[in-house]
């Protein structure tokens, strides 16, 4: 079998495959029979549009809390896509400018979406949006409206749906699992016929456990239907930074989430309704964990807020009084055999504002208490030294 290497031959091999299946006759024709395993799809490897983040031929399940900017995620992403720009960070390699089709419920499309997607750069010539009126309102119903985003998904690289649980019908209550295979069943036939990415947005419970699973709004079987879920959360070190990455997959390892900060630029004139400036998503950089590590330990020291938390600030200023300085691998492992996570020893060291000072080659970071008031004393001003991860992003617009 010829490699496939990007999305779009991917995607033309599938709906030529669509399209030259012969129509059944009858209902008789369309139900399961018996194949040999030679007489199926030959093996192929996985395809992505963007690697180990967003799989093709997949439903994709993004979840968050409300009002964090996830749809300024989805914005982001639609700008490279429709212009083919690579962004290596996120695993999306330089390709042809491919169609995105928009299914928007939360965000009024001329006074909100438009003016994201301007912003961040978005070919607007590959931008479907499915709606019923010209300003953008009248959202679609799944599945009574599959023919719709069909017809629109054929030579599309990804369906985006923010937020999902505004499509359904009355008729199904996604807590029940049976209705929640029935209302997720008409994407992943979809995905799997046309070769796109299809992504739904929701938003989580508000959780206070470290088990993310518990995080999924409405119904457990978002997480067993996607072969990708995508978690987005706030970071809990850095005000203003937003955290989106892999929570589950089953296509490829765990790997570090993605940083983003939002920023608020200037485009219309201010009024006194408006300020006149729209956001615009940031890449940072990575993380140090994945989505669901991160997750699990901002959920673990919420719970302990006001005693693991406060131990830890105590452990690390006896230790560091003691040891005058020490490498921050050793503080780390001290840290971890009195049960303290490397995520708690962290925010306990940019509470007592401990300071970071690289020696040594291969360089090594040290750490050591800042010198009390009153006390002579140098604090290195290296760009790494203003916390553990580096210094924190402006506050959030």
């Amino acid at each position: 079998m010829t490699a496939v290497n990007s999305p779009a031959e991917v995607i033309a091999l599938r709906q030529k495959h669509v399209e030259e299946t012969p129509v059944p006759e009858s209902v008789e024709d369309t139900r399961p029979r018996v194949w040999k395993a030679t007489e199926l799809e030959g093996a192929r490897a996985v395809e992505w549009l963007a690697r180990a983040r967003l799989p093709l031929a997949s439903v994709i399940y993004m979840l968050g809390p409300e009002g964090i900017g996830k749809s300024m995620f989805l914005v982001w992403l639609t700008a490279l896509i429709t212009t083919g720009k690579a962004f290596p960070g996120f695993g999306i390699p330089a390709r042809k400018p491919q169609y995105v089709v928009l299914v928007l419920t939360e965000d009024d499309w001329s006074t909100v979406a438009l003016p994201r997607l301007e912003l961040a750069g978005a070919n607007l010539n590959y931008v479907r949006v499915i709606c019923s009126d010209k300003d953008g309102s009248g959202s679609p119903t799944f599945p009574r409206d599959m023919d719709v985003v069909t017809e629109a998904a054929k030579d599309s690289a990804i369906v985006i749906v923010d937020a999902w649980a505004d499509t359904l019908p009355g008729s199904l209550t996604v807590k029940d699992p049976q209705h929640a295979r029935r209302a997720l069943h008409p994407w992943k036939e979809l995905a799997t016929q046309t070769g796109i990415a299809v992504l739904l947005t929701g938003h989580t419970n508000r959780e206070s456990t470290g088990n993310v699973r518990n995080a999924y709004g409405m119904t457990a079987e978002l997480r067993k239907k996607a072969r990708m879920t995508i978690l987005a959360q706030p970071d809990p070190d850095e005000d203003g930074v937003l955290l989106i990455g892999p929570e589950k997959s089953n296509l490829t390892k765990p790997v570090a989430a993605s940083k983003f900060r939002i920023e608020s630029v200037q485009v219309f004139d201010p009024t006194p309704d408006s300020d006149g400036t729209v956001p615009r998503l940031v890449w940072v950089g990575d993380a140090e964990h994945s989505a669901r590590e991160l997750f699990t330990d901002a959920a673990e020291s919420a719970q302990g807020e006001g005693g693991d938390r406060n131990e830890a600030e105590v452990w690390l200023e006896d230790y560091l009084t003691e040891q005058g300085k020490a490498p921050s691998k050793q503080v780390k492992a001290e840290a971890a055999k009195e049960k303290i996570s490397e995520r708690t020893i962290k925010r306990a060291a940019n509470a007592l504002k401990v300071v970071y000072t690289p020696e040594g080659f291969p360089r090594t970071m040290w750490w050591s208490l800042p010198p009390q008031s009153g006390q002579s004393g140098h604090i290195s001003t290296h760009p790494s030294e203003h916390g553990p991860t580096g210094p924190t992003v402006s506050d959030l617009h």
